[in-house]
């Protein structure tokens, strides 16, 4: 037969429990928020890394086909544009162009 003081401790072990388990559910929960801030704010970072770098190919792109900047601007921003991969237009017209004159700047 249960007496009042066993009563009293299953229902302190099941407040117990209960506490707990709402404690690990808070936690996996919040746990969760965390992950997706995260996740989220890499995304975002991502993003902006790519269109910083893709902000900073369109410079170089300008430099080197502005014939109203100094020669020696223009050389830099194509061998900058090449070494970070840049192709198409603008590198067939840094080789063509100025890349003679960066030989003989350097041969100077």
């Amino acid at each position: 037969m249960l007496t009042s003081e066993t009563i009293i401790l299953w229902g302190a072990v099941a407040g117990a429990v209960t506490g707990i388990v709402t404690l690990i559910v808070k936690t996996v929960k919040a746990a969760r928020r965390g992950i997706k801030y995260f996740t989220d704010l890499r995304s975002s970072v991502d993003t902006l890394l790519e269109h910083d770098n893709n902000q900073y190919m369109a410079i170089l792109r300008l430099t080197v086909m502005s014939e109203n900047l100094p020669l020696s601007e223009r050389i830099k921003a194509g061998q900058e544009y090449i070494d970070k991969d840049g192709n198409g237009d603008v590198k067939l017209y840094y080789e063509e162009h100025l890349k003679p004159y960066d030989k003989i700047l350097k041969g100077a």
